[in-house]
């Protein structure tokens, strides 16, 4: 599934932030170091990984700390040492992304991190039967998840799907297998 925009603004979808509430319940439970797939404008934690470093020209102006250029080639675990070991990561939703991402937290958790994934609940795709299987836990999201732009403000319209978070932990899985719960943010 790579959800598609029809409109041509893919990339405003791929920058699309999750809700402060979903964000704020989620991160009571797992108090997030890092937000994978953000850019500053976007990111709901104090460091992420950015797309591409600020175009500002001083970088005392930024008021986030972007760790790395590239999630999905950076060593996610190498900020362990940092503090960083809870990820969370809201990945762009266009085409080959989602997979990508989804292999790549998982990966990092076998090396120790633990991974939240704000992801659509599509079971039907390579991607959640290949990893999200694996996951230690999922957490089955109530009500559709409206997203908001960069800057905050509401998207204009619905997604025509469900979104599940998907807890990537290895240590977790090991001790509890895979447990299901749900969520109700609003």
């Amino acid at each position: 599934m790579s959800h598609e925009r029809k409109d041509g603004l893919t990339h405003l979808k791929d920058e699309a932030r999750t809700p402060p509430a979903l964000f704020k319940r989620l991160d009571e439970r797992f108090c997030f170091d890092c937000d994978a797939a953000a850019t500053e404008d976007n990111t709901l934690c104090n460091t992420f990984f950015a797309r591409h470093f600020s175009n500002k020209e001083n970088p005392l102006e930024l008021h986030k700390i972007p760790f790395e250029t590239d999630a999905i080639t950076a060593d996610w675990c190498s900020h362990l040492r940092i503090g960083c070991r809870t990820f969370y990561c809201n990945p762009p939703y266009s085409r080959g992304n989602i997979d990508k991402f989804v292999a790549k937290a998982y990966s990092e958790s076998l090396k120790g991190a633990i991974v939240v994934m704000l992801l659509p609940a599509d079971v039907s795709t390579a991607w959640f039967r290949d990893y999200c299987m694996m996951a230690a836990e999922w957490i089955i999201i109530k009500g559709k998840v409206h997203f908001n732009n960069p800057d905050g403000t509401p998207m204009i319209g619905s997604p025509k799907f469900g979104s599940i978070a998907v807890v990537f932990d290895a240590e977790a899985r090991r001790k509890h297998g895979l447990v299901v719960s749900e969520m109700d943010w609003r």
